[in-house]
């Protein structure tokens, strides 16, 4: 299924995408309020077909929105691609492919959806980049979760651009944190593809165009640690909660390996 969320006039709401339309889970008494909330449910999938089944609305009368707000900070991989970590590793500080997962959070703040506008003042930051990731959404909570227990553990996966100030981050060194989480520069979405179509996402396509030019393009073969060991890593020693949402790194093809290169 592809769950989303989404406005219509002043309310907003979600619900299940098929063939150019969206279903309204507020039309049915007592659905939770939001894909969080249904994530935190007893039964989410129950929940899903409730609303499979409800009154729909044509794509083109509502505006998307981020399909859901993550619980806590993102948890985000750097250098998770062979070819990312050829084109921009030596600036990153790891010219070598990583031999663990690197882990770093970018402010939960800097969401916006889909289509909402990425601002920024250039009294902060001249040099503004992207990055298309494969993002995981936590659907039940766990610790310590092994690698083969992993897509149980798993709600779906969305897209994400993990929108970068380059300068902030590598000033003083390393400031991931700093760079990735300005306002805006979180957008999430359109839709969450249940686990239960993608198992462990392999063999899926990541594309990024720029002014309709493609400017990354690659698979998620190319994962230096796969979304099952990625899952494990990240909750090595700490609980991942349903809402979590986790960004899997930026194949090569990111702005900023263009002006290092030359």
């Amino acid at each position: 299924m592809r769950v989303a969320s989404f406005r219509a006039g002043s309310e907003t709401s979600w619900g299940v995408v098929s063939a150019g339309r969206v279903t309204d889970a507020h039309s049915l008494a007592g659905a939770p309020a939001t894909v969080r909330e249904v994530l935190e449910s007893a039964d989410p999938f129950g929940w899903l077909r409730r609303v499979a089944d409800a009154r729909a609305r044509s794509l083109d009368e509502v505006k998307l929105i981020p399909p859901l707000a993550p619980r806590q900070d993102f948890i985000a991989l750097g250098l998770n691609y062979r070819t990312h970590v050829g084109d921009s590793g030596v600036a990153a500080g790891q010219p070598t492919p990583p031999d663990r997962p690197i882990l770093f959070g970018k402010a939960a703040s800097s969401l916006i959806g889909p289509d909402d506008e990425i601002c920024f003042s250039r009294s902060v930051t001249n040099e503004v980049d992207w990055e298309v990731e494969l993002a995981v959404v936590i659907g039940r909570a766990g610790r310590n979760i092994s690698r083969g227990a992993a897509v149980d553990h798993i709600f779906g996966y969305t897209v994400a651009n993990d929108v970068t100030a380059r300068d902030l981050q590598f000033l003083d060194g390393k400031q991931w944190y700093r760079g990735k989480s300005l306002d805006t520069f979180g957008p999430l979405g359109p839709c969450i593809v249940t686990a239960d179509e993608l198992a462990d996402a392999r063999g899926l396509r990541l594309t990024l165009r720029v002014n309709g030019i493609t400017k990354q393009d690659a698979s998620t073969d190319e994962l230096l640690f796969p979304v099952p060991e990625t899952v494990a890593s990240a909750s090595a020693g700490r609980t991942l909660l349903p809402g979590d949402v986790i960004l899997t790194g930026t194949p090569a093809g990111v702005g900023f390996t263009v002006r290092v290169i030359q």
